[in-house]
C-alpha cells in the first residue's frame, strides 16, 4: 500500500500534530477535529468540498465535521487537529466561525517556518508540540473565549468517556454519573462538543488506537486498545474520518 502520511504524530489531551511528508490523496471524509493545515516551504495544499472543485491553499483552516478531500502529494508539511471543545478548540471556533474551509494569512508565517526547521532538526517531541501550541495561540490571539470554561457535567463526562474506552461506552450511565437525564444529558453534549454522543466516543475509540499505532502497536492491538471489535472496524472508521487507511500511514 502506498504511503498516505510519513512522517511523526505526536498527540496531547485534546489534539495532535502530523508532521512530515503528503503521500496519496485523502477521499471524502469529515473528523470532529478543527484542522489547520500548514504546507512548508512556499508550498500548498489542495482542498475540495463536496460539488465545489478543487481549490489551493498556502495555509488553512477546516471547521470540525467539514466534509472535504485533501491532496498535496509530495509536500513537507504540518497539520494540527484541535479538539472543539477543548479550550483552543473554542477559541478557533469563535475566530473563525464560517463554515468550510478558509485560508490563513502570513501572520503565522514564521511558526511555520520554524515547525520546518524543528522538525528537519529532528527536534524532540515536546519541543515540537510547544511549537504547534505557539501556532494555535499565534491563531487565537487574545481570544476572549479561551477564558469561558466548558460545562463542568460535560467536561466531567468527557473524563469518564476516556476512562471507560476499552469496553463499552454507553450514554444512560454517563448521564447518570453527572446528574442528567439522558434527553438533557444529549442535549447538552451536543451543545457543548458540536458532536453527538456516539459520534465522539468513535472519534475517542480512534484518537486512543492511533496512540497506540503510533507507538508501535500491530493494527490488531492498536484497535483492542481503543476498544474496537477488530482491525476492520477500526480501519473503516480511521477511512471515514481520515480518508485514508491507518496502514498507509507511515510513522517515524
Amino acid at each position: 500500500m502506498k504511503a498516505s502520511a510519513t512522517g511523526r504524530i505526536l498527540m496531547w489531551r485534546g489534539g495532535s500534530l502530523w508532521i512530515g511528508l503528503a503521500g496519496e490523496p485523502a477521499g471524502m471524509h469529515a473528523h470532529h477535529a478543527v484542522q489547520i493545515t500548514l504546507p512548508f516551504n512556499g508550498g500548498g495544499a489542495r482542498f475540495q468540498v463536496p460539488g465545489e472543485p478543487w481549490t489551493n491553499y498556502s495555509a488553512a483552516i477546516v471547521a470540525a465535521q467539514q466534509p472535504h478531500a485533501f491532496e498535496a502529494r509530495g509536500q513537507m508539511m504540518a497539520q494540527i487537529f484541535v479538539e472543539p471543545e477543548s479550550r483552543d478548540g473554542r477559541a478557533l471556533q469563535l475566530l473563525h466561525r464560517a463554515q468550510g474551509i478558509a485560508a490563513l494569512g502570513d501572520s503565522i508565517s514564521s511558526k511555520v517556518e520554524a515547525l520546518a526547521a524543528a522538525y528537519e532538526s529532528r527536534a524532540t517531541g515536546a519541543a515540537l508540540i510547544e511549537l504547534a501550541h505557539a501556532t494555535i495561540r499565534k491563531l487565537v490571539g487574545a481570544s476572549p473565549s479561551a477564558a469561558t470554561p466548558p460545562d463542568a457535567r460535560i467536561a466531567q463526562a468527557l473524563e469518564l468517556i476516556r476512562e471507560r474506552l476499552s469496553g463499552p461506552v454507553s450514554l444512560k450511565p454517563i448521564a447518570q454519573a453527572v446528574h442528567l437525564s439522558p434527553d438533557r444529558f444529549r442535549h447538552l453534549f451536543m451543545e457543548e462538543t458540536g458532536v453527538g454522543f456516539r459520534p465522539y466516543v468513535l472519534w475517542q475509540r480512534l484518537d486512543c488506537s492511533l496512540a497506540a499505532y503510533v507507538k508501535g502497536s500491530t493494527l490488531t492491538e492498536a484497535a483492542h486498545d481503543g476498544g474496537f471489535a477488530d482491525s476492520a472496524h477500526f480501519s473503516r472508521t480511521f477511512r471515514k474520518m481520515f480518508g485514508i487507511a491507518p496502514a498507509s500511514v507511515r510513522p517515524e
